[in-house]
């Protein structure tokens, strides 16, 4: 992360760099540009997404002027993404995204419940001192996280709960919380294959809850209408992104009054 306000001086005043250096038509995104508004950006990942399914990407090359544009003027993210560690899921390939178009945080399973500090404290360096009103948390099909995060819901529910004794198996444990609900959600005849399935979707929502629960500044830019925080889920095979659209919870959410996550607290 580049650490400036987004119209510092030294990002925002550099005589030798040129705001329209472009290949193939793109050009980098920069500080010479105006903050784009939420509803924009969610077009251009969308867009890129679909360049991405049909094999026709337009961001596979950069030059030098782009790279020292991005040097000289600094960054200006449109959308910051916070996805999943899986190498199957590079999030800027899935946008067709250019280096300076996507802030992104990544860890296995797309969450914010170790860590918390980290990821929340670098997305408000986003949305502040970077200006970038869109937010998305992104899950996707497979997860192996969601997998295990489950297989340990279910065994600690046959009175067998794993013990923790390394990192791995606390992040595990922390997701389990939500498998839990998506498992009571679809009842006792539920398959463990389906109980994954729901869990990638609502571990999407769990994840925008806590960042608008612990946040401060998040749920102040999001209530005034200045940044907008949406899920969505990318599939493996397919490579579409299914957009979720908004927590249902936001309205609620965002009468919280906390100001830090708990382990901070």
């Amino acid at each position: 992360a580049q650490l400036k306000p987004v119209h510092s001086t030294l990002a925002s005043c550099s005589p030798m760099a040129s705001p329209t250096a472009t290949l193939g038509g793109r050009k980098v995104r920069t500080t010479a540009d105006a903050p784009m508004p939420p509803d924009e950006a969610l077009k251009l990942l969308k867009e890129g997404n679909t360049r991405f399914i049909k094999g026709e990407p337009t961001a596979t090359r950069t030059n030098d002027k782009m790279r020292q544009e991005l040097v000289d003027m600094g960054q200006a993210p449109h959308t910051a993404i916070i996805g999943c560690a899986d190498s199957r899921a590079p999030l800027e390939t899935i946008f067709d995204a250019l280096p300076g178009d996507i802030f992104v945080l990544r860890n296995a399973g797309n969450t914010c419940t170790h860590a918390e500090g980290s990821m929340i404290g670098s997305l408000e360096f986003c949305v502040g001192a970077l200006g970038t009103k869109m937010v998305m948390v992104l899950g996707h099909t497979a997860c192996g996280a969601i997998k295990g995060a489950t297989a340990t819901h279910l065994q600690s529910k046959a009175g067998n709960k794993p013990q923790v004794t390394k990192a791995l198996d606390a992040l595990l444990q922390g997701l389990s919380v939500v498998a839990k609900k998506a498992a009571d959600e679809l009842g006792p005849g539920a398959t463990e294959e389906q109980i994954v399935k729901r869990t990638i979707t609502m571990n999407v929502f769990h994840s925008i809850n806590f960042l608008l629960q612990y946040s401060s500044l998040i749920r102040e830019k999001v209530a005034s209408g200045e940044v907008e925080i949406q899920g969505g889920v990318y599939d493996l095979e397919s490579g579409e992104v299914e957009f979720l659209g908004r927590c249902p919870t936001q309205d609620t959410l965002l009468k919280s009054g906390a100001a830090l996550p708990p382990s901070l607290t």
